[in-house]
């Protein structure tokens, strides 16, 4: 259920319900493929750190130094681009449902402040069992909205077989669901720190199947929901004349209407608690793991990999200048930034497949344990094809196409 939590932020808010608004259910099955094909990235990574006991960034360290390059990029993005993407969306989230009179990146800046004195204080761990509740509730609303949007479609087949013209605006949107849908491939990452940790808290009560068996859910749970919202996205929006907005506090609005619109009225407290409670347990858990997976690669670097709290702090404390200092300064289009982060996303998704592929079959991990040859040769599939979103990516900016 956490990994439905942090995966359910601006990837399913923001462009599944875009992908319905704008192009109806066309790219229903782009944003299927695209989950299916990241699936065993995010296994190998569960199976890696099940056998073994350590994250990915120790295997990462031992495979190259160029992988550890990777790592470097990815942190920086995650750390920082990646968490003011979130904390924007949060604040108009809050903006919306409270109707503040501040601006988005004060209160976006404001709640990454408060976030990390929560953590810092050691409370998230308490408030872990809340989040999952309002996960649930909200996950359950949102299916309950998808079935009550299904006669909002239409009788005819417009909204099945919208048409979609080539330009360049559509490859854009069709690169960002690469990227971020259903959540960035770097979350591996991020959920294989998870898994350690929980082994080196519960010890010998840790039973790895429990944890793949998590995973398992988790992940289905994220692509019900992104499958959920492009539905509930065609059948509010889609053809009426009206578009997603761009900005976060006016996008919040009219996703809340998606809400009431398709089942009352009274939903709204409801999907407005537990919309916030979403992005908000995004938010911090990446304020949470990135200070730890940084930690640990920068004792790695220097020689020193025991982890220390002191060095936690330290890098919380960066986190939050590097945000501030993003979210100011470098906030010119909310739509631009976006598409930054998530292109970032997808030119990372298919080294980090590959070298899950070379950690999990490496000599650490026992014959015994290696994922069977359909997880593998599913694992390439996807390496494949998201190398050639990545080229395509490329090929338009160089091109200008």
């Amino acid at each position: 259920m956490m990994l439905a939590a942090v995966a359910v932020g601006v990837s399913h808010l923001v462009y599944s319900t875009q992908a319905g608004a704008n192009y109806g259910l066309s790219l229903f099955w782009v944003i299927l493929v695209i989950s299916l094909l990241k699936y065993p990235a995010f296994r190998l990574a569960v199976d890696y750190t099940n056998v073994t006991g350590t994250s990915l960034v120790t295997a990462y360290a031992k495979i190259s130094k160029i992988a550890l390059a990777w790592l470097v990029v990815g942190f920086f993005v995650d750390m920082f681009i990646a968490t003011s993407a979130v904390a924007l969306v949060a604040a108009g989230l809050f903006i919306s449902v409270f109707d503040l009179s501040y601006s988005n990146i004060q209160i976006a800046i404001a709640l990454v402040v408060v976030s990390a004195i929560i953590l810092l204080n050691g409370q998230y761990q308490k408030s872990e069992r809340i989040v999952k509740i309002l996960v649930l509730a909200f996950s359950l609303l949102t299916i309950v909205a998808m079935i009550f949007s299904l006669p909002l479609l239409g009788s005819d087949d417009r909204a099945l077989f919208a048409e979609l013209t080539p330009s360049r605006s559509l490859s854009i949107f069709v690169i960002a669901i690469a990227g971020w849908m259903p959540m960035p491939t770097n979350g591996a990452l991020l959920f294989s720190k998870w898994v350690c940790e929980k082994r080196a808290i519960e010890g010998d009560r840790f039973d790895s199947a429990t944890a793949l068996s998590d995973f398992r859910i988790g992940y289905t749970l994220t692509v019900v929901l992104a499958m959920c919202f492009i539905v509930m996205g065609t059948g509010v929006l889609f053809d009426t004349g009206r578009i997603a907005p761009s900005r976060p506090p006016e996008f919040a609005a009219e996703l809340f209407t998606i809400f009431t619109t398709t089942i009352g009225q009274w939903s709204y407290p409801v999907i407005a608690t537990a919309g916030i409670a979403v992005m908000w347990s995004t938010l911090i858990a990446l304020m949470d793991v990135m200070p730890r997976l940084t930690d640990r690669l920068a004792g790695i670097i220097t020689g020193r990999p025991r982890e220390a709290p002191s060095r936690y702090k330290q890098f919380s404390i960066v986190q939050v200048i590097g945000v501030s200092v993003i979210l100011l300064f470098f906030m010119k289009s909310f739509t631009v930034f976006l598409y930054f982060a998530t292109s970032v996303g997808l030119i990372a998704a298919p080294a980090i497949g590959y070298y899950n592929y070379i950690a999990v079959t490496s000599d650490e991990v026992s014959s015994t344990y290696t994922p069977k040859r359909g997880i593998i040769l599913w694992n390439w599939l996807g390496v494949i094809v998201m190398t050639a979103f990545a080229i395509a990516f490329l090929y338009t900016r160089i091109f200008g196409l």
